[in-house]
């Protein structure tokens, strides 16, 4: 059985990762009239470059390497591949689809769009099946598909929710809230370094990426062992991110 806290972790992730960017939107749309062409060109640039391309390279690179046996190396390589497609898609976006939306509000709409999609995408979805599959184990219907997937897949199913502690649920949903306030940071990072023609701040951009992604790459490499340090890590560098966003209204808008 999942028991009632593993449950209620699960809707708060939900809750994290899919209602606060959906009220974020919102809120900025009224609050300073975000550009639709933007968020959505965020949203697009996150498809094509993070969950296609990027996806496209890692399952060539783990089909025809070894780099997945060798901890540090994978962890360096995600890191470093996120960072570029990732940040590299921005650019790309600003430089093109963008060129005339230069305001501090586009690179917030532009984050908004990025940063929710992956929310949504990553953490949303994959909790709402997670609570789905929940339901159907407490109530005893998911052993009914046993005959119509593929064998054992029910049982991973199971294994992989009954076993899993209830705090991870939690910390997913964290993890995803403090992601997202670092796309819109990154984002009017990009929008920053573009506008101003100061290409050093893509490389902080580029460099803030690798630096907190290679601490989760490391986790997952099992070098990190402890999932707290991870979160702690990204945690202040999320607060330093919505301090930034806040701040750089003023220096993003100085510029003509």
């Amino acid at each position: 059985m999942v028991n009632g806290l593993k449950i209620a972790f699960i809707i708060i992730s939900i809750i994290f990762s899919i209602l606060i960017p959906v009220f974020a939107v919102a809120y900025s749309y009224k609050r300073f009239k975000i550009s639709f062409k933007a968020l959505f060109t965020g949203a697009l640039i996150f498809i094509v470059f993070a969950l296609i391309l990027e996806s496209t390279l890692h399952s060539f690179i783990f089909k025809y390497t070894a780099i997945i046996h060798h901890p540090y190396a994978y962890a360096f390589y995600g890191a470093c591949a996120a960072a570029i497609f990732e940040e590299f898609g921005r650019l790309i976006g600003f430089k093109t689809i963008l060129k005339k939306y230069r305001n501090w509000k586009d690179g917030l709409s532009y984050g908004l769009g990025h940063g929710g999609t992956e929310a949504i995408i990553i953490g949303g979805i994959s909790n709402i099946n997670n609570l789905i599959y929940s339901f159907m184990i407490n109530s005893g219907s998911l052993e009914a598909l046993k005959a119509k997937l593929p064998f054992g897949t029910v049982d991973q199913i199971k294994n992989a929710i009954i076993n899993t502690p209830s705090y991870m649920f939690l910390i997913s949903g964290f993890e995803r809230l403090f992601a997202f306030t670092l796309q819109i940071a990154l984002s009017i990072l990009v929008l920053y370094s573009v506008k101003s023609g100061r290409y050093k701040y893509f490389i902080y951009a580029l460099l803030l990426h690798f630096i907190t992604d290679i601490f989760a790459a490391l986790y997952q490499a099992k070098v990190l062992k402890s999932i707290f340090v991870v979160e702690i890590i990204v945690f202040v560098i999320a607060v330093f991110s919505f301090v930034f966003i806040v701040k750089s209204k003023k220096i993003v808008e100085k510029i003509s």
